[in-house]
């Protein structure tokens, strides 16, 4: 099936233009944004959240009003998105709504891809199990830190030594036992898992994977299988799968030899520039593995984790790379470094962007 305005793509360029454009209206970096922190979590599903700091401004940059860290700190706080590993072993962002068939879903498989790091550790069954039965006993009484409850581990007998307090604690969260909780101060904490979730979907099975599927393809399409596969961290059969189940509610074109699956919207029309500061773990640039390659340009040939000086972060225009962009010292301002001499048109979008992310941090 053909999308509607596909006629004026004909052209290689103009359909990767297409693609990416297409992108930016479904991950929110086009378009009015959502009203609140747990809104845009919600839309996403998921959002990579490893560097947790940089993390809430790809969550406020999203937001329809001013993109105000202290909104989305206290969403956070509140437990209307928690943070937790799921999908792959890395940490994301989830609405509390979703949690519990995300993780229903993933945990099983993210654990089962640690068993080797876990033997090495010397981490049994029985041993993850006693850790679940002590962390549980822990934070039913309320949220704990990460040392809290290594050092209560240590006190019952349980080594937490080196890598050990890591995969512990990612067992815990895989198999339901904790995830995020309130932060304290500057101190993540852990929080018992059921007293954070909310009531959601209850999906499991091909269910669960048709779900998947369409809330990727629905947000990041258009895009392949194979990043589908990526991101959701599912393997080849179940990611194909989860796409035959929601095959129904898309569609897919043909370019350049690969298929690409997505939900049409209406888009607006828009000859205006847009320019966004985006963290090195944004959601368009981590959700893709195969077609991440649409970013480059002739100008900036490698935008993605270009640690020199550290300029790791990534500029965009209309959403294809431009440049990269750090905080300064005091986090309120930034540096830029473009890959081209920028015109009067994009020089107003950078200063808008850069506008926004200060808004952000004042």
């Amino acid at each position: 099936m053909r999308a509607a305005g596909q006629s004026a793509e004909a052209r290689p360029g103009g359909a990767r233009d297409w693609v990416i454009a297409h992108r930016m209206y479904g991950l929110l970096l086009r378009g009015p944004g959502m009203a609140s922190p747990a809104a845009v979590v919600g839309h996403l599903t998921a959002v990579q959240a490893q560097d947790h700091p940089n993390a809430r401004w790809s969550v406020a940059q999203r937001l329809a009003g001013p993109p105000g860290a202290t909104s989305v700190d206290a969403a956070f706080a509140d437990g209307g998105f928690l943070r937790t590993h799921v999908l792959r072993p890395t940490w994301h962002y989830v609405a509390a709504t979703d949690l519990r068939w995300l993780m229903s879903l993933s945990g099983p498989r993210v654990d089962a891809a640690c068993a080797r790091q876990y033997r090495a550790l010397e981490l049994d069954a029985r041993t993850l199990g006693r850790s679940n039965e002590l962390i549980e006993q822990s934070v039913a009484s309320g949220p704990r830190t990460r040392r809290e409850l290594t050092e209560m581990l240590d006190a019952k007998g349980l080594s937490t030594d080196g890598l050990r307090s890591t995969c512990i604690l990612m067992h815990a969260e895989l198999t339901g036992v904790v995830c995020s909780g309130p932060m304290r101060a500057k101190q993540h904490t852990y929080a018992a898992f059921g007293q954070r979730t909310q009531t959601g979907p209850v999906l499991d099975g091909d269910e669960a994977l048709g779900e998947l599927a369409w809330r990727y393809f629905s947000t990041r399409g258009p895009a392949t299988v194979r990043d589908f596969s990526w991101w959701s961290g599912l393997n080849a059969r179940d990611a194909g799968l989860g796409v035959e189940v929601a095959r129904p509610r898309l569609v897919t074109r043909e370019i350049e030899g690969r298929t690409y699956w997505f939900a049409e919207r209406a888009q607006p029309r828009t000859t205006n520039p847009r320019v966004d500061l985006v963290q090195c773990y944004d959601e368009m640039i981590i959700s893709y593995g195969q077609s991440r390659d649409l970013l480059p340009t002739p100008y900036m040939k490698s935008p993605l984790l270009s640690r020199v000086d550290g300029f790791y972060h990534v500029l965009l225009l209309d959403g294809r790379a431009l440049g990269h962009w750090r905080a300064t010292s005091g986090r309120s301002d930034v540096d830029i470094r473009t890959g081209k001499v920028l015109d009067d048109g994009e020089s107003a979008a950078l200063e808008a962007a850069v506008d926004r992310y200060r808004q952000f941090t004042s």
